[in-house]
């Protein structure tokens, strides 16, 4: 199957709208503004500085599990969808809309929250030099996480598009995408670990 596709360009239009929306967001409601802080404070430095005491390894591990979290599930998710035995049955429109729901929902919130309101948070907090000191930091591991993330995101999106009814094996034919997509995401938490790019 094609992985650069229709698929791939609406997950990726989702993610730029979720960081157009994200960035606004914070710009336009402290409440958002003060959530995203702490959602930050909690989920990112408060953990990365605990593990950071264990070493490096240890952290570029906790970075690649964060990572693949939404790649695994972008492929169990319809699996889960075509192994459920559905009363009603699902309909071809309702099948459409729970995958096709998935993928814009999930990439918008990537978008929202791994780089529109963190880039902005960092701008209104400390100015344009932490806003480019982000930005440089992630030069090189940020796209490639967010390639590889979105190119599986797209996925659920991808098997809707498809004729006739959804199936596991129609899952399994694309498991090579989540193979590669996780080596790919190995390679760019070592970048962003051990390299710091």
């Amino acid at each position: 199957m094609r992985f650069l596709d229709r698929a791939l360009a609406s997950a990726v239009a989702a993610f730029l709208i979720g960081a157009f929306v994200g960035a606004a967001a914070i710009l336009q409601f402290s409440n958002i503004r003060e959530f995203t802080i702490m959602l930050i404070q909690a989920r990112m430095l408060s953990p990365i500085r605990t593990l950071s005491q264990y070493g490096d390894i240890v952290v570029f591990l906790a970075v690649f599990i964060n990572n693949t979290v939404p790649v695994v599930l972008s492929f169990i998710y319809p699996l889960a969808i075509a192994r459920i035995t559905w009363m009603p049955p699902l309909t071809r429109q309702r099948t459409f809309l729970l995958l096709a729901g998935y993928t814009l929902a999930v990439a918008f919130l990537i978008g929202f929250f791994s780089l529109g309101a963190p880039l902005v948070t960092g701008l209104v907090l400390g100015g344009t030099q932490v806003l480019f000191s982000l930005i440089s930091n992630a030069r090189v591991h940020g796209p490639l996480e967010f390639a590889f993330v979105l190119v599986c995101v797209a996925e659920p999106l991808r098997l809707a598009r498809l004729k006739g009814e959804l199936a596991p094996a129609r899952v399994a034919e694309d498991l090579g995408l989540l193979v590669v997509s996780i080596v790919g995401l190995l390679g760019s938490s070592a970048i962003e670990v051990f390299l710091r790019m």
